[in-house]
Formats: structure tokens, C-alpha cells, sequence
């Protein structure tokens, strides 16, 4: 598929520019074209309800141009491989799902049409107005953020101020307001969006879903994160989204039949093939904080999968295992 400039794009981009242009100057700018086709083009920027375009008399050449108060800073012509235009296509499709809810995602779309309008290229293979269709990342969250809670929070962190929150929480089904939080960031953690921020009631981080904040008030105070506080690093040892506690070494038995999955996909970044033994069981190592989550995964891989340590682990996987023979006779 060849993809060329837009050609009323780049003539509207020239009047923003302040070129007064006769139709003689637009043959030379944008031909080999007609004077019909010429005429054609400015008809279709005519149309448009803004800016109006303007006509004035020369002499004998009619020029055509744009007020230069209501002209617009003109799009800068972007030049990508197809490559890179293959990566924004794919990066677009896989940040939808998960700015869907929050009031980025309408301005990542209008963003991404906008450059690709704006892209100047030689021959490439894929039409990447359509290439989203090719790719899935998964459902977006299903709730929505409120859209002034979100600018607000996103503000707060940037100037780093402390603000004030109504939040309720789900765990415990409970409600406390006016709680001071200084807001460190915001990340997706198993399809939940969560604002990391030290609460000043309980003294230290805490996450709090941001479908949970009712209300939000930025104060006047501010405050200065530590230099060494880190997002990805905050995130780096829990399993999913629950924060936990202090972190806990996990080791696994995984039986030679599921051993293949543990080897070729990382479950969690700490994930560690510690040996195979010679009936080809593989120990797996993990170090979270908490060790509800991970529990949640052992027991999804049913007998496949047994808890060597730690003790506390391997007391609840029994306890749990009981209950479930009881239930099902």
C-alpha cells in the first residue's frame, strides 16, 4: 500500500503557514495538477467552517489565504519507518485497554489518527488504520474513573501536593473520608487502576483503587517523595495488585508435565528455575510480598503444583485442601 501526503492537508498546512498563494503558486508547490484540480482543493478547504478561507485580488491574480488571526500553528510532517509505524500501531492497540476508563483514552485515539494524517512515508506493507484488529491485550477494567478525580490526581502527583480522599474500601466494606494522602503515582496492577501514595493516617504506602475514591481534594500542601522511591520497584515483588507484607522466599515442586510452562514464560519477575531433578520436576523459586495471591495461582494448577516453603504457606494449602475434600465427599 503506498501512502502519499494529503494534499488539501498540506495546502491548509501552507495557509496556516501565512503563504498568500494564486492558484499558479499551488500548481507549482503541489503539481503536476489541473487548474480544476486546484480549484477542486480549495472548494474542500472552502467548506470547512474554520478558519474561513480568504480571497483577495492582486492586480489581476486572485490570492488565496488565511487570516493571520485565525491561523493555527501548522502539524509537523512526520517521516517513520514501517517498522516504527508497525510499533505505534501495535503500543496504541495494547494502551487502549487499559486508558479506556480513565479520559485518555478518547485523546490517545484522536492522538494516533492525528499521526497518522501527519506521517510522511515510502511504501509500506500494512494498513495501520486497521492493524488493531490484529492484536489483542486483553478487556479493559470495567469501571470507570471519574474523569475529574483523574485530571486532579494526575496534577497532584505531577506538582507533588498532598490531597484529601473520601475512599471506600471493599475488602473491609468501609468508608473514610477526608483521609491526607501525598500521591506518588498511579499504575495498572490484574486489570485495576491504583494510586501508590503514603497515607498520613496509617503512616505509611498504602494503594487505593481509584474506582474506590468518591472524592478528591488537592491541598495546598506539598510534599517531597524520596529520591530512591521507585514505581516499578514498589510493584516489582507482589504477585498481582494486593500489596503485602515483608517478602517471603516461595518455593515450588512443579511436576514434569507442567514443568515446560514454568520454563518458557515468567510468571513474576523474581521467578527462579532453582534445578531439575532427574525425574524432570523442576523447583521454582519466587520472593513475594504476601502470599495470598500466589496461593490463588498454585491452587489453579491444581495437583501440578506442590508448596515446599514456607511453612505458613503450605499449612494453608493443607487446611484449604481438607476443607475441599470435605465439601465434595
Amino acid at each position: 500500500m503506498a501512502r502519499h501526503d494529503d494534499p488539501i492537508e498540506r495546502l491548509t498546512a501552507l495557509f496556516h503557514n501565512g503563504h498568500l498563494l494564486s492558484q499558479q503558486d499551488i500548481q507549482q508547490q503541489l503539481g503536476p495538477i489541473s487548474i480544476r484540480q486546484v480549484q477542486r482543493w480549495l472548494g474542500d478547504i472552502r467548506a470547512r467552517a474554520a478558519p474561513p478561507l480568504r480571497e483577495e485580488l492582486r492586480g489581476r491574480t486572485k490570492i488565496f489565504f488565511f487570516d493571520e488571526r485565525e491561523r493555527v500553528a501548522p502539524r509537523p510532517m512526520v517521516a517513520l519507518s514501517e517498522g516504527q509505524i508497525l510499533a505505534l500501531a501495535v503500543a496504541a492497540e495494547a494502551s487502549r485497554a487499559a486508558l479506556a476508563p480513565t479520559p485518555l483514552g478518547e485523546p490517545l485515539r484522536a492522538a494516533f489518527d492525528a499521526l497518522l494524517k501527519g506521517l510522511s512515508t515510502d511504501l509500506f506493507s500494512f494498513e495501520s488504520e486497521h492493524e488493531g484488529a490484529h492484536w489483542h491485550f486483553g478487556g479493559a477494567p470495567s469501571v470507570a474513573i471519574d474523569p475529574a478525580i483523574f485530571g486532579d490526581l494526575t496534577r497532584a502527583i505531577q506538582n507533588q501536593q498532598r490531597v484529601r480522599i473520601d475512599y471506600y474500601a471493599a475488602s473491609s466494606r468501609t468508608m473514610s473520608l477526608d483521609r491526607v494522602v501525598e500521591p506518588y503515582g498511579m499504575g495498572v496492577r490484574s486489570g485495576s487502576w491504583l494510586l501508590v501514595a503514603r497515607c498520613l493516617r496509617r503512616r505509611e504506602m498504602r494503594d487505593f483503587s481509584l474506582a474506590g475514591i468518591k472524592s478528591l481534594k488537592v491541598d495546598e500542601d506539598y510534599f517531597h517523595p524520596p529520591e530512591e522511591f521507585s514505581l516499578e520497584e514498589y510493584f516489582r515483588p507482589r504477585f498481582n495488585a494486593l500489596a503485602g507484607g515483608m517478602r517471603v522466599c516461595v518455593r515450588l515442586l512443579v511436576e514434569a508435565d507442567r514443568a515446560p510452562y514454568f520454563q518458557r514464560k515468567q510468571y513474576h519477575p523474581t521467578q527462579c528455575i532453582e534445578r531439575t531433578l532427574d525425574d524432570e520436576r523442576i523447583m521454582v523459586r519466587f520472593e513475594v510480598t504476601g502470599l495470598e495471591e500466589i496461593r490463588s495461582f498454585v491452587q489453579s494448577w491444581g495437583v501440578g503444583v506442590t508448596v515446599i516453603e514456607p511453612p505458613e504457606l503450605v499449612a494453608r494449602m493443607r487446611q484449604e485442601s481438607l476443607g475441599l475434600a470435605e465439601r465434595y465427599g
